[in-house]
């Protein structure tokens, strides 16, 4: 099939995505155009865990603001080191000392970390953090230097960033591959016939502790809720 736009590519792509994700044991969500701060990948699929997300339902109701982003930022900061106090905490965030109480407040109430006086620690991630891994896509039909250029962007946040195109001559996919082999990103083709194949998978695999992390982790808590 030849598509006309980009959007139809994606669309084409995502359809695909919903199928072969109810074949499989696992949880996906799939999400299009997700604002990272540093653009916004053409498709982002979400594996979770529905357990965590379960135990955590009763901390978020329908008045619960989304979490803020000094909050993503507190948590991939907490999330990787012990005891920390809010002083450390507030200077690492520069925030106020109001700030910081509104913050800790947030964080609290959104069951993602405990405190003790004046230290504050991350509750641990296998109670906390339903993302288990985040693949995201940048789909061109003919731009691939440009997908690639944005592809390795958001290696920031997850190592499994992939470029995602139409199948071409073999030709031009070794000239694709190889660049993408040098930027440590994945290449894969899709058609509607013959279904997704890789044929350069990302240098690295799994999750990247980031506030994006973390904001995707509390935002798919809240269509959960």
């Amino acid at each position: 099939m030849t598509w006309v736009t980009e959007t139809d590519f994606v669309n084409s792509f995502v359809n695909l995505m919903y199928f072969e994700k109810n074949q499989k044991r696992y949880y996906y969500k799939i999400w299009r155009e997700v604002n990272t701060g540093f653009g916004k990948p053409d498709v982002v699929v979400i594996e979770y865990k529905p357990d965590i997300l379960e135990s955590r339902i009763n901390f978020i109701h329908s008045k619960m603001p989304p979490l803020s982003t000094k909050a993503a930022y507190a948590m991939s900061y907490l999330s990787s080191r012990r005891w920390v106090s809010t002083e450390k905490l507030g200077n690492f965030l520069l925030c106020s000392r109001s700030q910081l109480r509104s913050l800790v407040e947030e964080l609290t109430d959104r069951g993602l970390v405990r405190t003790n006086g004046h230290l504050i620690k991350a509750n641990p991630k296998s109670e906390i953090l339903a993302v288990n891994r985040l693949w995201v896509f940048e789909a061109k039909l003919f731009q691939w230097k440009t997908a690639i250029e944005q592809a390795e962007r958001h290696l920031w946040f997850t190592k499994d960033s992939y470029v995602l195109m139409p199948s071409e001559k073999k030709s031009l996919i070794d000239l694709i591959s190889l660049e993408c082999k040098k930027r440590g990103i994945g290449l894969s083709f899709f058609n509607e016939k013959s279904g997704l194949e890789t044929v350069v998978h990302s240098a690295e695999t799994g999750l990247k502790n980031s506030p994006i992390l973390w904001m995707i982790n509390e935002k798919l808590l809240e269509e959960f809720k």
